[in-house]
């Protein structure tokens, strides 16, 4: 059939129509570049200054990094073989990836990296209470008695949580001290 799931790349099927374990040649590669820069940054992460003991609130600052990094690295191992949980249910990986990605997605990738810019400079809470107030607004939400209450308590919440909780130092920026 040539329409026929398992003739696709990377979609083999084995002895006795069996599906084998294939990898999927476009996700192997996307794997190995995550996996390549991950170690990369895994590797800077011995540069970073040790603390003493005394400071250290139980960890050292490269020990949440590299952890984040070990993990990302172990979900981009699986990537190549995610196609084997999709096809059976009639999902088509490849057909979804043809169509190019939605204005919104790169509107929504720019805000977060103006966010990441702006944190140092703006301070923590400024820069939290003004992404969340864009993103929703970018993404469509129009209702005010849901949208001012989630900018108000969100951005609260994340400072607690982070500064208070998991003492967890953020950039004050301009604001300086005056909101924690």
């Amino acid at each position: 059939m040539p329409n026929d799931p398992s003739d696709r790349a990377g979609h083999g099927g084995g002895a006795n129509g069996a599906s084998a374990l294939r990898v999927h040649p476009i996700d192997m590669i996307v794997a190995a570049v995550v996996i390549v820069i991950c170690a990369l940054l895994y590797w800077r992460t011995f540069s970073f200054d040790e603390v003493p003991s005394s400071l250290a609130q139980n960890v050292q600052p490269a020990t949440f990094p590299r952890l984040v990094l070990i993990c990302t690295m172990l979900f981009a191992l699986v990537l190549p073989f995610e196609h084997h949980r999709k096809l059976p249910r009639g999902i088509d990986l490849d057909a979804e990836r043809s169509e190019a990605l939605p204005g919104i997605t790169w509107a929504t990738m720019a805000a977060l990296l103006l966010f990441v810019a702006a944190l140092p400079t703006l301070g923590a809470l400024p820069a939290l209470v003004l992404i969340a107030l864009l993103l929703p607004l970018l993404w469509g939400e129009r209702r005010w008695m849901v949208l001012i209450p989630y900018v108000l308590i969100f951005p609260i919440s994340v400072l607690f949580l982070f500064a208070e909780v998991l003492e967890v130092t953020f950039p004050r920026g301009l604001t300086g001290g005056i909101f924690y």
